[in-house]
């Protein structure tokens, strides 16, 4: 068990630790599991990070810092899949062109006008957080983790091979649940009932938006995958705003 999250918190933050030897392919994919606990270990980083800088920092600094602080935590890996999804789903072109284009390791002009957008939403609501309301930093990337997994488990894989597809035929409803109710039950403690809303909300719109890429595709990628991540952090920021002291 620790050794499935060391190599999903190895793989997937770029927090100095020992990386696991000999890692078969089915450890990895199987890591996924993990995810949601790599999130709340991003989360209380944030968490303390802020806890520790806004006695010194005005609000919009505070905002920034903690954005680049996530960003260096995990790399920008779930970002990069972001970018690549937003050039092939804006391009409005046919289903083949878009798997094409975001196989594509280039940035298009689709990939940096969504960027910009997510990061500038993102940095709005951290800069407005007031210390009572921190508890969202480990919410979030945890929530965030957990959601994009409907992706994995629902809707079949786009492409014959890739990073996804082990992650994909390896998934199942039933640790999916389990982890589902105990981060539920976290939101709720530390957000109130605006914690379960955001999950749910979140879990909505993210199943919602698989369906109708999946539909369009014939399935879901790894870059999906990473795309979910990333707009799921802010669905969850989005729903919960109204309901922070």
């Amino acid at each position: 068990m620790m050794r499935g999250f060391l190599i999903a918190l190895t793989f997937f933050t770029r927090i100095p630790l020992p990386i696991p030897k000999d890692v078969t392919a089915e450890e990895f994919t199987r890591s996924y599991r993990f995810y949601p606990l790599v999130g709340l270990v991003i989360g209380l980083l944030l968490w303390l990070l802020a806890q520790a800088l806004v006695p010194y920092y005005p609000p919009l600094v505070l905002g920034a810092l903690l954005l680049a602080a996530e960003l260096i935590l995990t790399g920008g890996i779930h970002l990069d899949g972001f970018m690549d999804s937003m050039d092939g789903l804006l391009s409005a072109r046919s289903p083949e062109r878009i798997l094409e284009i975001m196989k594509d390791s280039r940035v298009g002009a689709h990939a940096s006008m969504a960027l910009v957008g997510l990061l500038l939403l993102k940095f709005a609501f951290l800069a407005s957080l007031t210390p009572s309301a921190f508890a969202v930093l480990i919410v979030m990337p945890m929530l965030s983790r957990w959601v994009f997994q409907i992706g994995v488990i629902r809707f079949p894989y786009a492409r014959s091979q890739g990073l996804g597809k082990g992650f994909h035929e390896s998934s199942g409803w039933i640790p999916f649940l389990l982890s589902g109710g105990l981060i539920g039950g976290i939101s709720y403690f530390l957000l109130g009932l605006g914690g379960p809303l955001a999950l749910g909300v979140t879990a909505l719109l993210i199943t919602f938006m698989a369906s109708k890429i999946s539909k369009l595709l014939g399935g879901l990628t790894g870059d999906l995958y990473g795309a979910f991540i990333e707009l799921a952090e802010v669905i969850c920021l989005l729903a919960v705003f109204p309901f922070l002291s």
